[in-house]
C-alpha cells in the first residue's frame, strides 16, 4: 500500500507540472473565424448570420450551432465555451487555418506543447492570461486538418 501511494503521488505531481516549451499565445489567438470565447449567441448570429442548424447537447455545453466547417458550443449564459473550425474559410486572427501546412504553425506561433488525447495527438498553445483555455490544433498527413478552441469547465 505504502509504495503505491507513493506512486500515485509521483503521478500526480508529474501531471500537474507545467511543461516549460508550453508556447504562449495572445489571448486573441483563440479567437476562430472571428468569434471569441465568451461571445453572446446574439453576437454569433450577427457576425455570421443564422446558423444551418442548431442542436441542443444535453453537456455542459449545451446548445451547438453549426456553420459551413465552423461548429460553435454555448454554454452558461448561452456565451460561446468551445470553438471549431474544419474550413480554411474560418482561422484564428494570426492566420492558422485548417489546410495550410502545419509546418506552418510552429513558425507563425512558436513550438507547441503535443498532446496525447482520447481523440487524438494534437498541438496545443496556451493563452497570455489564466484562462483555463487553449487552442488546439489537429493535423494529419502534414496538413492542418482542424483548430479549436476550448475551455475546462
Amino acid at each position: 500500500m505504502p509504495s503505491t501511494l507513493i506512486t500515485l503521488t509521483a503521478l500526480l505531481l508529474a501531471a500537474s507540472v507545467t511543461v516549460p516549451n508550453a508556447s504562449i499565445v495572445p489571448d486573441s489567438e483563440l479567437a476562430i473565424g472571428h468569434i471569441s470565447l465568451g461571445d453572446t449567441e446574439s453576437t454569433v448570429v450577427r457576425r455570421l448570420g443564422p446558423p444551418t442548424s442548431i442542436a441542443e447537447t444535453g453537456d455542459f455545453l449545451s446548445v451547438q450551432l453549426n456553420y459551413t466547417g465552423l461548429t460553435i458550443w454555448l454554454g452558461e449564459g448561452r456565451r460561446v465555451g468551445e470553438i471549431l473550425s474544419t474550413s480554411p474559410e474560418h482561422c484564428t486572427t494570426g492566420g492558422i487555418c485548417p489546410g495550410m501546412d502545419v509546418s506552418e504553425v510552429p513558425a507563425r506561433l512558436g513550438p507547441a506543447v503535443m498532446a496525447d488525447r482520447e481523440h487524438g495527438r494534437f498541438h496545443e498553445y496556451f493563452p497570455e492570461s489564466d484562462i483555463p483555455c487553449w487552442l488546439q490544433v489537429a493535423a494529419s498527413a502534414g496538413v492542418v486538418v482542424s483548430i479549436r478552441s476550448e475551455c475546462q469547465p
